[in-house]
């Protein structure tokens, strides 16, 4: 699973920020995700809750998810909302679609305790 080192890589830069704060612990963590990116709640979830073990100031912390649905352009300029690539336009019946919104896992923040 992908969603292990992409959640790693938050975790991390989560816990060198809360240190860099003096953070006693870190309460929340929140990430936005796009379905596109074949991640799903429950597999960012379980991966998580597994990084977080290995880390001292994030092993209580709780995680936010903030799922945002895909959105899709056709080549005929219409957009919908999909939930995978290749998906068909619902307008012409194109194969030809390209994502709008990030697909990228980001931090949206996090919040510490001092």
């Amino acid at each position: 699973m992908h969603e292990v080192a992409l959640v790693s890589a938050i975790v991390e830069t989560v816990e060198k920020q809360a240190a860099d704060q003096k953070a006693q612990r870190v309460k929340w963590i929140k990430i936005r995700f796009n379905a596109l990116t074949s991640h799903s709640a429950d597999h960012v979830r379980f991966s998580f809750d597994i990084v977080k073990a290995e880390h001292p100031l994030i092993k209580d912390a709780t995680l936010k998810l903030n799922e945002v649905e895909p959105l899709l352009l056709c080549k005929c300029g219409r957009q919908f909302h999909g939930h995978h690539l290749p998906d068909v336009c619902p307008h012409c019946g194109s194969l030809e679609v390209t994502s709008v919104n990030p697909t990228d896992m980001v931090l949206e923040g996090f919040k510490v305790e001092r």
